[in-house]
């Protein structure tokens, strides 16, 4: 079974792509979270990216999180537009601006969803479950959004174990809950790529329930790799 990823085919269709090879999570805007740090070594990753058949990149910088509390709305418009003409014109490569919403209350009231559509990435802490997962979740959605949870193989609340008949289990009572709510995931391509270490996620994988895939590479140093479109492609499940 060939992976297949329908939001970023949504994506592609709603920003008049030729393809769906989207890369719908990244940080390789200069000097602005904890991404890339100079335009050139921007410039050399996302010329990389397009190198493996990305026909557009998505810019999500982080946004209501501790350590950036200075990022806003404005400031990530105003970063992107600073950047995007360069980028588009030396690498070739459509770029569209988001975020990446750290979902700890309170939540900002101007919120940057991907582009020109109404999907709007979020995140959760790692290690402990969020009480308010529920309550984030709906009330961005009756602001007129469609949710999708970053990474969501990251989380180790989300697929917890438990034992049953003397052998571990993945539970995936969450997963069935958020899908039945209308939430959408997304995973890392580095996760795809070593899919024996997060065997969890192949039933999910098979029955089309992450929607979304994207690189959330940050620099050259974070040991991620650029989501390689000719191999994603041929990958079986």
């Amino acid at each position: 079974m060939k992976m297949t990823f329908s939001g970023n085919l949504e994506l592609a269709e709603i920003h008049g792509l030729k393809t769906n090879q989207v890369d719908m999570h990244s940080h390789l805007l200069p000097a602005f979270d904890d991404g890339v740090q100079d335009l050139e070594t921007s410039l050399k990753i996302i010329h990389q990216i397009k190198q493996k058949g990305a026909e557009a990149l998505f810019w999500t910088p982080h946004l209501n999180l501790g350590s950036f509390g200075e990022i806003t709305k404005g400031t990530i418009t105003e970063h992107f537009r600073k950047y995007v003409d360069i980028i588009r014109q030396q690498t070739g490569i459509e770029l569209f601006c988001g975020s990446e919403l750290f979902c700890s209350p309170p939540i900002p009231e101007k919120l940057v969803p991907l582009g020109n559509s109404d999907f709007v990435l979020i995140e959760f802490p790692l290690d402990v479950y969020p009480r308010y997962l529920f309550d984030v979740i709906y009330n961005i959605q009756i602001s007129g959004y469609r949710v999708i949870i970053a990474h969501v193989e990251r989380y180790q609340w989300l697929f917890p174990k438990k034992k049953s008949f003397l052998k571990t289990i993945t539970d995936y009572s969450l997963v069935e809950e958020l899908k039945s709510k209308g939430v959408y995931f997304q995973v890392n391509y580095s996760t795809i790529t070593k899919l024996t270490l997060h065997k969890e996620l192949v039933p999910v994988l098979k029955e089309k329930k992450i929607e979304f895939i994207g690189s959330d590479k940050h620099h050259e140093r974070d040991n991620r790799p650029l989501i390689d479109f000719f191999e994603l492609n041929e990958i079986d499940l």
